[in-house]
């Protein structure tokens, strides 16, 4: 299929790998994924980690909220088990380690920005800071489901891309969209209609639907033009891009 849709692996190769795992994310760099996709928060001593639950309980051997460990705490917990005994060793990794092994990579980052409302500012800051003390700003989409912390992502750092996730249809959102001054637009699928996104793609929005995992439907959205798809399955969704 003749497309430039960018293929996303959803937390990393996750349905074959533990997701948000170093593991994940190296098996989707192989296939050949364009990018991964991953989930960033807070820990109590303030560095941002990879996992997407608030809480330990269902990806690590460890039981609690997130923010109430120290990093240091963290790495003691096997981030992998839960998954398959095979990956015990795996860790729930720092931001950094992720940022340091996409370095010398071509692969696209989109981080989620989860947290605490009242910790937006600082989790903004010591991710940007982090992004260009790597230089991967061009590397990189900012999205959250916090609009208001992806608007001072924005404002911080207008250079690095960044998107508004949703859960629900918008009234109008090339207008919502324009207020934030974000490119990026990433739906629910299916919460868009083929003429809903024909059109936010025409003024040039990223539109970028999740998590799709069937092949009739990864292939809709390609035939639409959407600039990316967010996918558990990647493998699935490179083949159905590289048909004739």
């Amino acid at each position: 299929m003749k497309t430039t849709c960018d293929i996303f692996a959803h937390r990393g190769s996750s349905i074959d790998h533990p997701e948000n795992t170093m593991a994940a994310f190296q098996a989707a760099f192989e296939i050949g994924a364009d990018g991964i996709e991953f989930d960033v928060q807070l820990t109590k001593d303030l560095v941002p980690v990879v996992i997407h639950d608030e809480t330990l309980d269902r990806t690590t051997t460890g039981s609690g909220v997130v923010s109430d460990f120290a990093v240091e705490q963290l790495k003691t917990l096997s981030a992998g088990t839960w998954f398959d005994p095979r990956y015990e060793n795996e860790t729930i990794p720092t931001l950094e380690e992720v940022l340091v092994w996409a370095s010398d990579k071509q692969i696209k980052l989109n981080i989620e920005l989860k947290g605490k409302v009242n910790q937006r500012e600082l989790l903004v800051q010591k991710v940007i800071s982090m992004i260009q003390a790597y230089q991967l700003e061009r590397s990189v989409i900012l999205s959250s489901f916090d609009h208001v912390c992806i608007k001072k992502a924005k404002e911080v750092a207008p250079e690095i891309d960044t998107a508004v996730i949703v859960t629900a249809a918008l009234y109008e959102p090339l207008a919502y969209l324009r207020s934030l001054d974000v490119e990026g637009y990433h739906y629910m699928s299916p919460l868009l209609l083929r003429e809903e996104a024909g059109a936010l793609i025409d003024a040039g929005v990223h539109i970028r639907p999740y998590t799709v995992n069937e092949q009739a439907i990864l292939r809709r959205y390609m035939e639409w033009g959407c600039t990316g798809i967010f996918t558990d399955a990647p493998q699935l969704a490179l083949n159905i891009r590289g048909e004739g």
